[in-house]
């Protein structure tokens, strides 16, 4: 049998591996959980490592929410999870659309959460600007490119992975088995979020974690990181969104790093060691 869990209204499609501190891994926005597989192998050896298909994602249960409702309602999802699982505090970890929900979650249930890693995301879509006016017409104006076939975006999305085969791979999967009204609505539901001032009281510690792919992408991080008041920045070079799958290594390293200052667990091998296996 699948690994689902009945909950919330829904049913959420996971996988867990190995044993000690929890960590849950998010996806990004048009990924899913196999997006982390290079982390599931190498960080289950010392810790319990938890990936998810977010609701409308993956192999989850459909998505009924509005927009104004997505977010909140995904991490209730993955809090029931974790009670599923008898898993009190947890660090997460959220790549992209998955590291917004990591910020909700962390405005919402801070008891929850031991620790967290946000990389390649942003914490506010500012509207009252010109350039967010524009962007909130772009989300809207989006459901052009979710409802295309996939087939017609490969070129692109090859031009865009070209260095970097494993991100290239994974996305294209993805993009060939993509929910686009799901996809959609997600896209819409990060349209006008700001935890600007919420990240501000978020007192446990925090990585985040940027490729160098691209000025925008390390704005956006600098600006996360300046409003959690544990938190520091990482840049890896050579990485474009999902820096996890361009640099995996890499990604992995600087991780493992960050929790053993905070969780005090080490790898059995030098990391340098395990990154050549």
């Amino acid at each position: 049998m699948l690994p689902v869990a009945q909950l919330n209204g829904t049913s959420l499609y996971y996988e867990m591996k190995g044993t000690g501190t929890p960590i849950v891994f998010i996806h990004g926005h048009g990924w899913t959980h196999t997006m982390f597989k290079p982390q599931l192998d190498y960080f289950s050896k010392q810790y319990r490592v938890i990936v998810c298909d977010l609701r409308g994602n993956g192999k989850s249960g459909k998505l009924g929410q509005s927009p104004d409702a997505i977010i909140e309602t995904q991490c209730l999802d993955v809090i029931m999870l974790m009670n599923d699982l008898q898993i009190r505090e947890a660090v997460l970890v959220g790549i992209s659309y998955g590291g917004i929900i990591v910020q909700q979650m962390a405005r919402q249930y801070p008891e929850r959460v031991k620790a967290i890693v946000i990389a390649d995301s942003f914490c506010r879509n500012e509207t009252s600007t010109v350039l967010g006016a524009l962007q909130l017409a772009a989300a809207y104006f989006s459901w052009l490119v979710y409802y295309a076939p996939g087939e017609l975006l490969l070129p692109t999305l090859r031009l865009l992975y070209k260095r970097w085969g494993l991100a290239y791979r994974e996305s294209r999967r993805n993009l060939l088995d993509k929910r686009p009204g799901e996809l959609y609505r997600q896209r819409l539901a990060v349209s006008r979020i700001d935890y600007t001032e919420h990240l501000t009281t978020f007192r446990r510690p925090a990585l985040g974690v940027v490729g160098d792919y691209t000025e925008f992408g390390i704005t956006c991080m600098k600006e996360v990181v300046s409003r959690l008041p544990q938190a520091q920045l990482v840049v890896i070079p050579d990485a474009a969104d999902p820096s996890n799958l361009c640099q995996p290594d890499v990604f992995n390293a600087v991780v493992q790093q960050f929790l053993e200052s905070q969780t005090g667990v080490r790898q059995s091998k030098p990391l340098r060691e395990e990154a050549g296996e």
